[in-house]
C-alpha cells in the first residue's frame, strides 16, 4: 500500500507543461482515471480542457472517454464540444449508440447543431488521414491474418512446419516494410491512418456492443509487430519512442511490444525489459524498476493497471460494460 501511495503521488505531481508531448498526454489521462474513481468530475473536466487546448490530435478512444465524463457530470456544453471532437476524429454516430452513456449525448438540446454538422466534421477526419498508405497497411494486415490463421487454426500436421515457416517469412518481410514506412512517414497508426475500416464493417457493431468501447482504436500495425516480435528480432525502440512522444504510437503499444521482445528475444539482440502491459515479469523485486519504465513512457503504475482490469472484469461479470467510463 505504501508503494502504491508513492506512485500515486508521482502520478499527480508530474509536471503540468504539455506542449505536444504525448507522454504527458497519457499521464494526464492517468490522472483523469483517478478523478473518475473518486468521482471528482470537476477536476477531470479541467484536465480534459487542458488536453483539448494543448493537443492537436486526440485519440478517438479518449474523445469518447471525455464525452462520457461530461455526460456523467451533466456538463452539456462540454459534452457538445467533445461530441464534435469525436466526429472530427473519426467516431461515427453508431459507435456512440453502442454505449449507454455516450448515446445520451445524441439527445441533448445542446448537441443538435453539432449532429447536423456530422458530415462536415467527418470530412475533417477523412482529410487528415493518409488514405493510400492506409490501403497499403490493409493489404499487409490481410496477409498477416492469413498466415496467422493458418498457424493457429490450420491443418495440425502443417501448423509448425510449412505454415510456421510461411508465417516467419511473411513477418520478416513485413517488418522491413513497416520499418521503411516509419522512417518515411512515422508510425502508421491512428494519427497517420485513422481507424481503417473498423468503423465501416457491420460486424464491428456487434463487436463493440458485446465488449464495449475500451478497445476502440487502430491496432493493425501493432498486431503485425506483435507477431514480428514473437521471434528474436532487433528492436527499433529509438524510433518507436520518438513516435510515442509525437502521438503516432500509444504508450501501451510501445510497452506491449517491449514485453514481447523481453519474452521472446535473445540476449544477442539486446537487453530487453518488461513493461508488464502484455507479458509480465512477476518477480516482486523487479516491480519498482518496471514501474519506473512504465512512468517514463506515460503508463500508470502496474498496480493501477491491474486495478482497472479488475474493474473492467467486474463490469463484464455484471453485464455493465456499456455503462462504465473507459479507463486506461
Amino acid at each position: 500500500m505504501k508503494r502504491l501511495k508513492t506512485w500515486l503521488l508521482l502520478l499527480f505531481l508530474t509536471g503540468q507543461s504539455y506542449g505536444q508531448d504525448y507522454i504527458e498526454y497519457q499521464r494526464t489521462f492517468n490522472r483523469i482515471d483517478e478523478d473518475v474513481i473518486t468521482m471528482n468530475y470537476k477536476l477531470a473536466i479541467e484536465r480534459l480542457d487542458s488536453v483539448y487546448s494543448n493537443f492537436e490530435f486526440i485519440y478517438a478512444k479518449h474523445c469518447i472517454k471525455a464525452l462520457q465524463i461530461c455526460i456523467i457530470a451533466n456538463d452539456s456544453v462540454r459534452a457538445d464540444m467533445w461530441l464534435a471532437k469525436c466526429f472530427s476524429q473519426g467516431v461515427p454516430v453508431w459507435i456512440l449508440n453502442t454505449n449507454e452513456i455516450t448515446k445520451k449525448s445524441l439527445h441533448l438540446s445542446t448537441t443538435q447543431n453539432t449532429l447536423q454538422k456530422y458530415d462536415s466534421l467527418s470530412n475533417v477526419y477523412k482529410l487528415s488521414i493518409h488514405h493510400q498508405l492506409s490501403k497499403q497497411i490493409d493489404s499487409l494486415f490481410t496477409l498477416d491474418q492469413k498466415y496467422t490463421h493458418k498457424v493457429n487454426d490450420g491443418f495440425f500436421a502443417l501448423r509448425y512446419t510449412i505454415y510456421y515457416l510461411q508465417w516467419m517469412k511473411n513477418n520478416k518481410r513485413q517488418f522491413a516494410m513497416i520499418n521503411n514506412i516509419i522512417d518515411n512517414y512515422g508510425f502508421p497508426g491512428e494519427r497517420l491512418l485513422g481507424l481503417g475500416d473498423m468503423t465501416e464493417d457491420s460486424s464491428s457493431i456487434k463487436f463493440y456492443k458485446r465488449i464495449g468501447l475500451d478497445f476502440y482504436g487502430d491496432r493493425r500495425v501493432y498486431f503485425m509487430l506483435i507477431h514480428c516480435f514473437s521471434t528474436p528480432r532487433k528492436d527499433i525502440n529509438d524510433k518507436l519512442l520518438k513516435n510515442v512522444i509525437n502521438g503516432f504510437l500509444p504508450s501501451y503499444q510501445f510497452g506491449a511490444l517491449n514485453d514481447f521482445m523481453a519474452r521472446w528475444g535473445k540476449k544477442r539482440y539486446g537487453n530487453y525489459q518488461y513493461y508488464n502491459v502484455w507479458h509480465q515479469d512477476n518477480k516482486p523485486e523487479n516491480l519498482d524498476n518496471i514501474n519506473k519504465r512504465r512512468l517514463s513512457i506515460g503508463l500508470n503504475p502496474f498496480e493501477l493497471q491491474e486495478r482497472n482490469r479488475k474493474i473492467y472484469n467486474q463490469r463484464w461479470k455484471d453485464k455493465k460494460y456499456s455503462w462504465g467510463i473507459i479507463l486506461e
